[in-house]
Order: structure tokens, then C-alpha cells, then sequence
């Protein structure tokens, strides 16, 4: 199963959507829990957690994943966008891979069509090889998406 964290600054429009795109894998059984990790929420998004069932934590990444129940963490901004069957593919991975992850958000057309699809990724990583590491998404997504397998 899967924790799913989300860094979020007052992204509650966004925020909602993602939140709605994760409840079909909520009801499969791959997602157990989100965390919502947001150092000085706006009141929209804590109403929106605990409408949802998400937990928000005024806190990092990391403070996130050290109280995470879920063998994997998948980490993704609140304007994500999945690729169809995402929800296969995540949980395929999950269930026979050891390697981080990027999910990559569906394809645009365009010139740096690829390049911006990278920038956008969620990163997939197991809980225990993730251990105290700091930083933002994009930090993490340099450090652990060198070796990743690319998902999407």
C-alpha cells in the first residue's frame, strides 16, 4: 500500500482535484493514506483534509514520510495530473520493483513536450530506502530519480 504526500502552500483548488483523482485507487486498496504536508495552510485547505480524510501536517516532506503507515510513498504536487491506468501501473510496480519511480503526468504536445513532463513527476520511492532525506520535490526528484524507472 501506498501513502501518498502531498507538498502544498494554500493550493486548495488544486488540491481538490488531486484529492478526487486518488479516491478510485483509495477504493482498489493501493493508496492508504494522504498527507497533506503544508507548513502554513490557509484554512480552505485544512477544511478540504478533513473533508477528505487527509491528514495535514505542518511540516515537511520528510516530517511526512517518517509517520507514513504505507510501504511506498508517492510523492506529487497537488496540480498532478495522472497518466490512464495509473493505478495498474503504480500498483504493478509496487508490487514486484524495489527501484524509485517517476510517474510521469499524461503527454502535451508541444517543444519541450518531455522536459516539462519530467519537471511535473511524482516520484515513487519505498518508505524505508527514503529514510530522513530532506528536501522539496525537486530536490528529491534529482536525487532519487537518477536510477528511476520512468512510469507513465
Amino acid at each position: 500500500m501506498i501513502t501518498v504526500i502531498v507538498p502544498a502552500h494554500d493550493s486548495a483548488d488544486a488540491l481538490a482535484g488531486l484529492l478526487a483523482a486518488l479516491v478510485p485507487a483509495a477504493v482498489e486498496g493501493l493508496v492508504r493514506e494522504v498527507i497533506v504536508a503544508d507548513g502554513d495552510s490557509d484554512p480552505a485547505t485544512a477544511a478540504l483534509c478533513e473533508d477528505a480524510g487527509a491528514t495535514l501536517l505542518r511540516g515537511s516532506i520528510a516530517a511526512a514520510a517518517a509517520i507514513a503507515k504505507g510501504a511506498w510513498l508517492l510523492i506529487v504536487t497537488p496540480d498532478m495530473r495522472f497518466p490512464s491506468r495509473w493505478i495498474e501501473v503504480v500498483a504493478d510496480h509496487s508490487a514486484r520493483a524495489t527501484r524509485p519511480a517517476l510517474l510521469l503526468p499524461p503527454l502535451k504536445s508541444g517543444w519541450f513536450a518531455g522536459r516539462r513532463q519530467t519537471r511535473s513527476a511524482g516520484l515513487l520511492v519505498r518508505t524505508r530506502d527514503f529514510g530522513g532525506t530532506q528536501g522539496d520535490l525537486k530536490v528529491l526528484r534529482a536525487q532519487f530519480g537518477r536510477g528511476a524507472v520512468r512510469l507513465g
